[in-house]
């Protein structure tokens, strides 16, 4: 049965690129960074411990981050994703001269190298720590580039003031670009409910967390909102206790359009096809529920 969605073309639409990269690929390339991935993550906090301890210490030039991406993107097409939406950070433009204009480049030419075998729609990742005011012409830079199909703000989500963000967002879906906010995976229904007041995003990254709210759900549904959710990662991270418990179960009998993917490969270890088998093999989705979702992630 694993073959069936092994050979499935997939989507996979909630990615940190140089996250995404290969564990196996990573450790042999980096043989004397030796790293252990853990089986469990303390939290988000533990897992942003663990890449500045262990995956950041391998990031020292351009070369690098190509390498990280490359493997990443290469990893995809072994396993027949063939639309991929990958966050890249922000934050990397300094591997690039410190300059936006390198960065930007440097994307295009991931497009250009991969665009017969993948299609790849990279985003702006962007980290809510960062001040507005430091980063907001670099963004707008990229956004008018035409060389980034979306934006995806990320980092902790309890306690944040997303209103700052307000005019990045507005500006990236004026200029037609996918606009993607991480909310719901640790934090409160309301904190979902605030995030769509806001910043009107046309996807949310995890937003597990509204299936404790039929209010919430109502909300995203009303609102045609697609929640991009990673199973593998919420278990890791202790968002969730059991994979068969997993609230992807009532987002979908609520009628929320779902999709599912792999969220970083290099620290969860977990293809698309082995986030779809997961799923089958726990009996919380049938195979043709389990197409339909598939075919979620392709559609607008």
């Amino acid at each position: 049965m694993r073959e069936t969605f092994e050979n499935w073309q997939k989507a996979d639409v909630h990615h940190h690129l140089h996250l995404g990269a290969n564990p196996l690929a990573v450790k042999n390339k980096y043989n004397t960074h030796i790293f252990d991935i853990p089986e469990h993550f303390d939290g988000l906090d533990g897992m942003i411990d663990f890449i500045d301890q262990s995956i950041n210490p391998m990031l020292q030039t351009k070369k690098d981050i190509f390498f990280f991406m490359e493997s990443a993107i290469e990893s995809c097409i072994a396993d027949k994703v063939v639309r991929l939406e990958a966050s890249v950070d922000l934050n990397l433009y300094k591997y690039f001269n410190d300059s936006i204009e390198e960065f930007i480049l440097a994307i295009a030419q991931l497009k250009e190298k991969y665009k017969a075998n993948i299609n790849f729609q990279p985003e702006l990742g962007i980290n809510k720590d960062w001040p507005v005011s430091g980063i907001e012409h670099a963004v707008f830079t990229c956004i008018e580039s035409g060389i980034f199909n979306g934006i995806d703000l990320y980092a902790k989500e309890k306690n944040r003031d997303l209103s700052p963000f307000q005019k990045i967002f507005e500006f990236a879906s004026v200029n037609g670009l996918v606009t993607k906010v991480h909310i719901g995976e640790f934090s409160s229904s309301q904190s979902i409910e605030n995030a769509i007041h806001l910043l009107k995003p046309n996807q949310i990254q995890h937003g597990i967390g509204a299936a404790s709210s039929k209010k919430t759900m109502d909300i995203i549904l009303s609102n045609d909102i697609q929640l991009n959710v990673c199973p593998t990662s919420n278990l890791i991270l202790g968002a969730v206790k059991d994979i068969k418990t997993h609230p992807i179960r009532k987002l979908y009998d609520h009628g929320i359009k779902v999709t599912i993917n792999t969220d970083d490969f290099l620290l969860f270890g977990t293809s698309l096809s082995d986030e779809f088998f997961k799923l089958w093999q726990n009996q919380i989705f049938s195979m043709e529920e389990l197409d339909e979702i598939r075919l979620n992630a392709f559609k607008p």
